[in-house]
């Protein structure tokens, strides 16, 4: 006997049937792009866990491939329906980071990306303004890659200018997304 269910996958357009002897299968795509700084593995961890439980299908850049350039991973964002991008005071000491935020903010400008910002022990404000801890690292991280400073910019600005969620905010994060 088959049954219909209501979750987080409608939300995502996608539906599901199921019997009670078959576990609902994760659809192959990657609905969830996560995009963050390496030093918050364990929040991401139980983030992704949780959105699993929930049967969305994540991409963390941890399931790539060691030595995999940056192409590989544009083409998984290029892939994703939504992106998750958690700012964090170390997030612009990575290079790594800053590129994928440029290719998520493109998919975003294009429509084909939604994105939500996260902003972990940091302030909006730090972020959309290129202030405080958060500044000083990209000052310093844009300082050895000045051809690509204005794009780094113009992702941070409009992917920060979204509605998100600040740490201060407590939030389960066992909710199953209807945030977006």
């Amino acid at each position: 006997m088959e049954f219909s269910f209501s979750s987080y996958s409608d939300i995502m357009g996608v539906s599901y049937s199921f019997s009670s002897e078959i576990i609902r299968p994760i659809p192959p795509q990657y609905q969830v792009f996560i995009n963050f700084r390496g030093e918050l593995r364990r929040f991401v961890k139980v983030l992704v866990d949780d959105l699993k439980e929930e049967l969305v299908n994540v991409f963390v850049d941890e399931d790539a491939v060691r030595g995999e350039d940056l192409e590989t991973l544009f083409a998984e964002i290029e892939k994703s329906r939504i992106a998750v991008t958690i700012f964090s005071e170390r997030y612009t000491e990575s290079k790594w980071c800053l590129n994928e935020l440029v290719k998520i903010n493109e998919c975003m400008d294009k429509g084909k990306l939604d994105v939500f910002p996260v902003f972990f022990n940091v302030k909006a404000e730090d972020v959309k303004k290129l202030e405080g801890n958060f500044g000083e690292n990209f000052r310093t991280t844009s300082s050895r890659d000045k051809k690509r400073t204005n794009k780094w910019k113009k992702a941070l600005t409009s992917v920060s200018g979204k509605f998100g969620l600040s740490s201060q905010i407590r939030f389960s994060l066992s909710c199953p997304f209807p945030l977006f």
